[in-house]
């Protein structure tokens, strides 16, 4: 009997990149069966988990503001932020990913590691002098590495606009007053996905998600198919 390897998809980008969207997108076509592959199953997940971790993080990153606190409450308060998604990310791989994948299935997931070095890469940066590289070294030794990483580039104008007409604040973008703030700290992240793009281009697929959400759904079905030939 030939065994299935499993295979691990990550989508990735800025709040209001739509990459949730395309998530939700492909996991209709492929309970569809339109992205059927003979003897593959899909299991779709997302970071933060539903976990006891991933419930911190969305309480942390829903609530104000801190105001008035001085710079090493405000490191302490980062770090603590970082461990915690390292913390989720762990039981993540542990209860979800690698179970999924010893059985053969198709793992996709909305967020993975990436967005730590991303997002905290741009938030530590009055920590460490290379922040990003310093939370890649964090997981290197004992996180999965996805098969193939889907990242939807967006300018994060564009995307803290599509944020606001939801009625939304970009959730894991700083919750200053100023859409400004919001925008400059997402420009970060955003080049901070560019760099790991650069670091790693046989695993990622950029994409151009300022498109219409068809085109892009169309584009992503075709770099699923691509790596799914592959495994």
């Amino acid at each position: 009997m030939l065994i299935m390897r499993g295979v691990l998809i990550t989508f990735e980008g800025i709040d209001g990149s739509g990459k949730s969207t395309a998530l939700a997108g492909v996991a209709r076509m492929a309970s569809e069966g339109k992205l059927a592959v003979e003897g593959r199953r899909f299991l779709f997940t997302a970071e933060p988990t539903e976990g006891e971790e991933g419930r911190l993080l969305r309480e942390r990153l829903r609530g104000p503001a801190a105001g008035g606190v001085g710079a090493a409450a405000m490191r302490a308060g980062q770090m603590e932020e970082l461990f915690l998604f390292m913390a989720d990310h762990a039981r993540h791989l542990a209860e979800t990913v690698i179970p999924a994948l010893e059985a053969g299935m198709v793992v996709v997931s909305d967020r993975y590691s990436d967005s730590r070095a991303a997002y905290q890469g741009a938030t530590l940066r009055e920590v460490f002098s290379d922040p990003m590289e310093r939370v890649r070294e964090l997981h290197r030794p004992w996180s999965v590495v996805p098969d193939r990483t889907i990242l939807f580039s967006i300018d994060p104008a564009l995307a803290v606009d599509r944020c606001l007409s939801r009625g939304e604040a970009c959730p894991s973008a700083p919750k200053g007053p100023e859409k400004f703030e919001r925008e400059e700290f997402l420009r970060v992240v955003a080049e901070n996905f560019k760099t790991l793009a650069r670091l790693e281009p046989r695993r990622f697929v950029v994409i151009d998600a300022s498109r219409p959400i068809a085109e892009v759904l169309a584009e992503t079905a075709e770099a699923l198919a691509e790596v799914l030939a592959e495994g």
